[in-house]
């Protein structure tokens, strides 16, 4: 599924849309550290490899693909202008996803804002969740979907960046702006919480120690 159509990246004005990319094989570092020196068409790769990954964290995390596609294109707006602010003393997925991070926030927030008023206006709160709808929970295995039951959100998306996104603790750090250690500590207590949901021991690797 891709997050942006062509003629969403055209109406951008800012956003690179139909230019020649880049070498598939290129890394991502070297295509962000181009893209810094404003060559579109490096991150025009770049966005054929992270959007629908920014939008899988967004949707994962907030239920709501309205509001998982806003966050992908802000983030991709965001990548862009700020590129060259990247430098590749850090990995460009930890980069872009801490983007993703900072705007998932802000629409929590604004959820909560909203809630706030409407409460305060003696309406039923209602409105979007956090929790994803029950077709759309389906769709997940069974230890993913116990994992959205019965951790708090900002965990669930620490497990999703170590176990779905395949990223160290000191990556998740990054990402989310805790300490390694931090990091480490809440998956284990995740996964301790998953496997008394399911009443079995979770099928994830132990956490890797390294910094």
């Amino acid at each position: 599924m891709a997050v942006l159509t062509e003629r969403e990246r055209a109406a951008s004005g800012n956003v690179p849309g139909a230019v020649l990319c880049a070498d598939a094989h290129d890394s991502d570092e070297s295509l962000a550290a181009r893209a810094g020196k404003g060559d579109r068409g490096a991150f025009t790769t770049l966005i054929g490899r992270y959007e629908h990954r920014v939008y899988r964290f967004a949707f994962v995390r907030l239920g709501s693909e309205h509001d998982a596609c806003e966050v992908a294109q802000e983030t991709l707006m965001r990548a862009w202008k700020a590129a060259p602010s990247y430098r590749a003393n850090a990995a460009y997925a930890s980069w872009i996803l801490s983007i993703a991070h900072n705007e998932i926030v802000n629409v929590v927030r604004r959820r909560r804002k909203d809630r706030r008023n409407r409460v305060g206006r003696n309406a039923e709160p209602g409105g979007a969740s956090n929790v994803l709808k029950d077709d759309e929970a389906e769709a997940l295995p069974d230890v993913w979907r116990a994992a959205r039951e019965v951790l708090e959100d900002s965990v669930f998306e620490i497990v999703w960046l170590r176990y779905a996104e395949d990223m160290e603790p000191r990556q998740i750090a990054t990402v989310t702006g805790r300490t390694p250690v931090g990091v480490r500590v809440l998956l284990h207590r995740a996964r301790a919480k998953i496997a008394e949901a399911l009443g079995a021991q979770v099928s994830v690797s132990e956490v890797d120690e390294r910094d």
